[in-house]
């Protein structure tokens, strides 16, 4: 499998995946043009051609370039794909709206941040492809095909197939990752969508795969003061609406995870540090979710967010680096993912849950013992850094990884 293959969406210029995620995002940050650009000189190159052909005007106030759709532009994709489209390019929706104020800009940065991201990463994000679950009148939008019956029987009987929905005879089933941003939650006409219990979230929405359910954060460059009560309504209302409500068969039993997403390793430094622990964030991190993963918004978060989504993948990877190791054992006092011959605790930090990371450490510091965690060469610094020299660092590099995996 190709790093920048979608599988599911139907192959996009780069010229037009700017304009798209500039549409669903309201504003699209100049300085994250280069994930979706091959090169630097290629990219000045699109934005010189959409401002030439007036798709696409440059916004630059106090210090933050972007881009926003010109009239042009909206008019474009909106007759090459209404339904794509209406629900952020007409009207007063917070994504058709002039934008001035600083702060306002930074979110739709981050959202934009969001969907370059999850896009490139496999998933679905666009709403003419994946189910319309917040919808009670249509499980999908009216422009997705039906494929027809499946093997089973007909809409009748044991199940359909509609998009990327599996109709059981008891609800419906994801069957490829699809993420609803926040703003699809308070657009949604059913029971699913709860404005008044998810305002005040930090969330940028939920990505929901075959097998888990994610909230997803981005914060950025920022050290954000989380509302650990607003948080844990989001998660709670997740979990009723989406899992119990929408989804009981396939997520019966699933805890919702989440994904923070920050600009760089250092990023996760601001929550990790000791100083952090009397701070709101540091809290929120630790006992939000079960377990909260750290990707950043780059070429690394992307692969790791890939393992994520790909359960088959995951476990062909934990699968490799399991050969020269032993199983976890579940009576050991310390978080723990393998051991070594000698009984030593290895924590796998590829995927980097943070929530164990921590529990990992302290557990090592109060019994006086020493491990082995297992991460990327691009996390080796802020990891050694949190965790202590007591700790024997394993690395795995990323470019032979990814050669490798992918």
């Amino acid at each position: 499998m190709e790093i920048n293959h979608v599988p599911t969406s139907k192959h996009k210029t780069q010229r037009d995946m700017l304009l798209e995620l500039t549409a669903i995002s309201g504003e699209y940050p100049a300085d994250n043009l280069h994930l979706i650009t091959t090169t630097e000189s290629y990219g000045k190159k699109v934005i010189t051609t959409l401002t030439g052909d007036k798709l696409i005007k440059i916004i630059y106030k106090s210090g933050l370039r972007g881009y926003k759709l010109a009239p042009r532009g909206k008019r474009k994709l909106l007759e090459e794909n209404p339904a794509r489209f209406e629900d952020y390019l007409v009207g007063e929706v917070e994504t058709n709206r002039v934008k001035t104020i600083h702060t306002r800009r930074l979110r739709l940065h981050a959202m934009a941040q969001v969907y370059t991201l999850l896009y490139k990463a496999g998933v679905e994000i666009f709403k003419d492809i994946k189910p319309d679950i917040f919808n009670h009148t249509s499980a999908v939008s009216s422009s997705q095909p039906y494929n027809g019956p499946s093997a089973h029987g007909t809409p009748g009987g044991l199940t359909q197939t509609i998009g990327n929905l599996t109709q059981l005879s008891a609800g419906y089933q994801i069957t490829t990752p699809c993420f609803y941003s926040s703003r699809e939650f308070r657009r949604g006409d059913g029971e699913a969508a709860k404005p008044n219990t998810i305002r005040g979230s930090r969330a940028a929405g939920a990505l929901l795969t075959p097998t888990n359910v994610y909230a997803v954060y981005n914060t950025g460059n920022t050290h954000v003061r989380w509302g650990d009560k607003v948080e844990q309504r989001l998660r709670a209302e997740i979990q009723s609406n989406i899992c119990r409500r929408l989804f009981p068969n396939q997520y019966s039993g699933i805890e919702v995870s989440g994904i923070l997403m920050g600009a760089s390793m250092d990023s996760l430094w601001n929550y990790l540090d000791v100083k952090a622990k009397q701070q709101a964030g540091y809290h929120f991190i630790y006992s939000s979710y079960k377990s909260f993963y750290f990707i950043t918004n780059d070429s690394y978060g992307e692969t790791q967010l890939r393992l994520l989504i790909d359960d088959s993948k995951g476990m062909e990877v934990r699968k490799t680096l399991m050969t020269k190791l032993y199983p976890p054992d579940i009576k050991h006092s310390i978080e723990h993912d393998a051991l070594t011959e000698d009984g030593t605790p290895v924590l796998f930090c590829y995927l980097l849950d943070m929530p164990r990371l921590i529990r990992f450490r302290n557990g090592l510091e109060l019994q006086g013992k020493v491990g082995k965690f297992i991460a990327f060469d691009f996390q080796k610094e802020v990891l050694c850094r949190f965790l202590g020299k007591e700790v024997d660092y394993v690395e795995l590099n990323y470019e032979k990884f990814v050669m490798r995996f992918f």
